[in-house]
């Protein structure tokens, strides 16, 4: 969909998955560097932010190039259990200069409440906005 300008619509889509056991922080820094490069090229900004268990990722653009690329996230095998937490139209970018921006929660104390935040929506099938929230802050 277009607004009455002709300029496409930006979409936000948020999903979390299960980090498989053979995608260590190697991979995923060849991840981002693959990654970086293709949103660049498709106006793609967000950001991923894991740990050792689960992936949390904020992806932003053009709502048809989100579909085609989540489906290619849903059947990549470095990660598993791949569920669509948000999607929506947005006014603008929450990561406008970021093509990925990666972030891995350590557990360390300040760390704590957001740890437990992601692994209480790992296993669950909803989020709030609200929940997300806290994620873009401590991305930012």
């Amino acid at each position: 969909m277009t607004i009455e300008s002709g300029v496409p619509e930006i979409s936000q889509l948020v999903y979390i998955s299960e980090r498989g056991a053979e995608t260590d922080d190697e991979v995923i820094k060849n991840l981002k560097l693959q990654a970086e490069q293709k949103n660049h090229r498709l106006n793609i900004t967000g950001a991923l932010l894991y740990t050792e268990q689960f992936f949390l990722q904020f992806l932003e653009g053009e709502q048809r190039i989100l579909n085609e690329l989540f489906s290619t996230i849903c059947q990549d095998d470095r990660h598993s259990n791949v569920r669509l937490m948000m999607y929506k139209t947005i006014q603008k970018r929450d990561f406008p200069t970021w093509s990925l921006g990666v972030r891995k929660l350590l557990d360390h104390q300040e760390n704590q409440d957001l740890l437990s935040l992601l692994n209480m929506l790992g296993n669950s099938s909803q989020v709030s906005e609200t929940q997300l929230d806290w994620f873009k802050m401590a991305l930012r």
